[in-house]
Order: C-alpha cells, then structure tokens, then sequence
C-alpha cells in the first residue's frame, strides 16, 4: 500500500487476499477455503481513490472493504458468519496508567508518527476520548502483528486519553513474538531490540499497565460458502 491510493500485491495466496478482506490475521478466523486458496499465487494491481501522491498510505483497516468488493465481483464469493472456539487475547488491567478524557473531545485511535530519536521500527498509537472496549476493539486491527482477536477484561470504565509506542523490528524478526503457538503463552516476544525498542506486549504493561493474556473462547469468525479459483476478466 503506497501513499497516493496504489495497492500492489505480489505472489500471495488467496488466504492472505481473504484474510485483509475480512481484516482478521489469524487462519482461525477464516473457514472454508478451498485447498488452492493455500497454494495459487495471486497478483492484484489496483488504485483507490486518494487525496493526491502526499496522502498517507491506506491501512489495512481501509483496504478491507475495497479487497473484499474485489473478491466478491472477480472471484464471486460469499461468506457467512458463525460462532467457533479460537484463540483470543483478552485485554486485563495491571496497574493501569491512563488518564481520565474530556467528554468533549472527539474519540480517536490512530497510529501517528513517532517522535524525533525513537528506535528504528517505532510505532506510536494516540487514542483519544476511547473506553477500554473501544481500545480492545481497535488494537488487533491498528496493530497487524497481532494474531488474535482481542476482548476486553480489565473492568476499567469511562473514558480515557493515553499513547503506546513501541517496536514491529522485534516481532518482525522473531514471529513467535506474534503470541504463536511456538512463543510464550502471554505471547511476549523472547528477543530484545538492540535500539531500545520493546514489543507490544512490554509497552503495554509497561506504559499502559494493561495485559495480553491468550485463551480460548467462542468467538464469531468467517466461513466461506463459496470462492472461484478463476477471476472474471478485466
């Protein structure tokens, strides 16, 4: 996703299509899909509408419904929901570290630029005016190295305003730090950032006092009904 609108994809699987369609991360959510849908190659080259070449890159959160239209019109699928037991996290209070929102101010959490001297691979999240079920909500969505839904557990009411900054670098070089099934159970990742950075499990308890814990629990996730391994033409 490159800033002024342009979508590039290259090489990837059906799957990985469906799951940025449907914004989900983890093969969990995603049922029914055919066994080419793991092993065909797919390219898409597309152009969303943009406010010119200094506009931000799109999110995944922004791309879903435009890949998902294209799924449904050149491939012809559909999809149901249902409820099945996952993995999740669920998003508990330590010692929270938040601080109490005016009601007036308008509700927002969004990922912005880090600050001057943050380590390579920073990541800072500016939330504004949210509930901690917003936050919950959100956060599997803003932060795409998560591989579970996240629910929120912390009992922490009201409103808040609070920034997150941390690291993609560790994750990015160690996958188990995503909360996979071969890393720790509170899915912390076991390296360290040799800049300073730290994941986003650490910064969460760390700056937030919040926690990710993984368990299972039923929760709603995509079936697909129907996906042709062949799109209509151009």
């Amino acid at each position: 996703m490159q800033p002024g609108g342009r979508v590039t994809i290259q090489g990837m699987p059906m799957r990985f299509l469906v799951s940025l369609a449907v914004n989900v991360s983890n093969n969990e959510q995603v049922a029914g899909l055919p066994g080419w849908a793991e092993s065909d190659r797919l390219h898409v080259a597309a152009k969303a509408p943009s406010a010119g070449p200094s506009a931000p890159a799109m999110d995944n959160e922004t791309a879903g419904p435009m890949i998902r239209a294209l799924l449904m019109d050149r491939f012809k699928m559909t999809y149901h929901t249902e409820d099945r037991q996952v993995s999740a996290y669920s998003l508990v209070a330590a010692k929270p570290k938040l601080k109490k929102a005016d009601a007036a101010s308008r509700t927002f959490c969004k990922p912005a630029v880090p600050p001057a001297g943050a380590p390579a691979g920073s990541r800072l999240l500016n939330c504004r005016n949210v509930t901690m079920a917003q936050f919950a909500d959100r956060l599997q969505y803003i932060a795409s190295e998560l591989n579970w839904p996240v629910l929120d557990a912390t009992g922490i009411e009201g409103n808040w305003d609070f920034s997150l900054m941390y690291s993609r670098t560790i994750v990015l070089a160690n996958p188990a730090g995503r909360g996979g099934e071969s890393g720790p159970a509170s899915g912390a990742a076991a390296a360290t950032d040799p800049n300073g950075g730290i994941t986003l499990f650490e910064a969460l308890e760390k700056q937030l006092g919040l926690k990710l814990e993984k368990q299972k629990r039923p929760m709603p996730i995509i079936v697909i009904d129907r996906i042709e391994q062949k799109p209509t033409e151009n």
